[in-house]
């Protein structure tokens, strides 16, 4: 059952990557017709034309859907750490609970100041966590698939034994 939450989290962490390419698109292309409101060749007034909220709109709607994908992802790191037994699992598992927990942080703070902090700001370190979960997560789904395999064989020493040979 966990390999098939670790194949989620594979497909998640694509879909992902290409919703955050989205939504920094998105944001930037809303930031610059803010900017340049009054047209290419106007004047731009500070004071009388400050942004239509487009953008914040945007940022907020990204930043809710990050937090799904970050949530999914501290789900499949606690089922990681808590259903596979490998050492390798679960500094995986730890090491992907902390950046998730770095990430989404900096996601409230996002969603807390849409208008200060935007989308397009944090989206490249947002595609930078796809990969990364990404990888954990393929080797999340090799472990798993090892440790399914080792636990149907032996007794718990020599399967205990396996595991931790095929750990290192």
């Amino acid at each position: 059952m966990n390999r098939a939450f670790y194949i989620v989290g594979i497909v998640f962490s694509v879909i992902f990557f290409f919703v955050c390419g989205y939504y920094i698109a998105e944001v930037h292309d809303a930031r610059m017709m803010d900017l340049f409101a009054s047209g290419p060749y106007g004047s731009y007034d500070l004071y009388s034309s400050f942004g239509s909220g487009i953008a914040e709109s945007l940022t907020e709607e990204a930043g809710m859907v990050s937090l799904f994908f970050f949530l999914s992802f501290i789900t499949i790191d606690l089922l990681g750490l808590l259903k596979v037994k490998t050492s390798t699992a679960k500094v995986m598992s730890i090491i992907g609970l902390a950046i998730s927990g770095i990430f989404l942080l900096w996601n409230f703070a996002m969603l807390s100041s849409p208008g200060s902090l935007s989308f397009d700001e944090v989206g490249v370190g947002f595609l930078l966590y796809c990969f990364i979960m990404l990888a954990f997560t393929i080797v999340g789904l090799i472990q798993s698939v090892k440790y399914a395999k080792n636990q149907g064989q032996g007794t718990t020493a020599q399967v205990k034994e396996q595991v931790d040979v095929l750990d290192s």
